[in-house]
């Protein structure tokens, strides 16, 4: 499986992996890549479908693509995204001996089916050239491959199963998200959760400085002694 992938960071480092939402690939990520990359070997792959990862996407090659990307690196942290949160708790239930860390952010759906189904109807008929504006899919039918899988995930059986330290992270005015964030935050064993003021869905993107900030309290010791 051929995955293009951003990389910031000495190799030598402890890798932090960031899986992306349903817009923009890896590059959603730039903000983390340089401001990060001081302290992580940080690692922003597109999914397959993605930017310069050939399709089609499905939740199964996701989670298959990430985790042969742990599977090259060293104690791996793993913070995903939305989307990019739901295939990242699946890798680390599927592959607890590769994840250190484990970063949710922006509410991963848990239960299928939760998107209205007046909304669902209007992303069905997104335009292509819309598809295209807005994200880094090629086509109206990479679109509908990303919406069939959050139509048919289902997290609740997986999240009482992650084994690693989770933090759970939802910026405040993410009112569609935020309750699921709070219920994924109870569902996993010892998990943390943290809601940002002030800041939306796109958390990494729009309050990047508290992100980042946040992630580095959670994944580096020496940074959470000093706090």
């Amino acid at each position: 499986m051929r995955t293009h992938v951003l990389e910031a960071g000495e190799v030598d480092r402890s890798a932090l992996v960031l899986v992306h939402g349903a817009g923009q690939g890896g590059r959603m990520w730039r903000r983390q890549l340089g401001a990060l990359s001081d302290g992580f070997h940080v690692v922003a792959p597109d999914l397959p479908g993605f930017g310069g990862s050939p399709g089609p996407f499905s939740l199964t090659a996701a989670v298959e693509s990430v985790t042969e990307i742990a599977r090259q690196l060293r104690s791996v942290h793993l913070c995903g995204h939305s989307l990019g949160a739901i295939v990242a708790a699946r890798v680390a239930v599927e592959n607890p001996d590769l994840v250190a860390r484990l970063i949710l952010s922006g509410g991963p759906e848990i239960a299928p089916g939760t998107m209205s189904q007046r909304r669902l109807r209007i992303e069905r008929h997104r335009p292509g050239w819309l598809v295209r504006a807005v994200s880094d899919l090629p086509d109206r039918d990479g679109w509908i491959d990303v919406l069939d899988a959050l139509q048919t995930s289902d997290l609740s059986c997986v999240l009482p199963r992650i084994a690693v330290p989770t933090l759970v992270l939802c910026g405040k005015r993410d009112r569609a998200s935020l309750p699921d964030a709070r219920r994924t935050a109870v569902a996993i064993p010892g998990a943390l959760l943290s809601v940002v003021p002030h800041a939306g869905h796109l958390l990494p993107v729009t309050a990047p400085h508290a992100f980042n900030a946040i992630a580095r309290g959670f994944l580096d010791p020496e940074c959470r002694q000093t706090q």
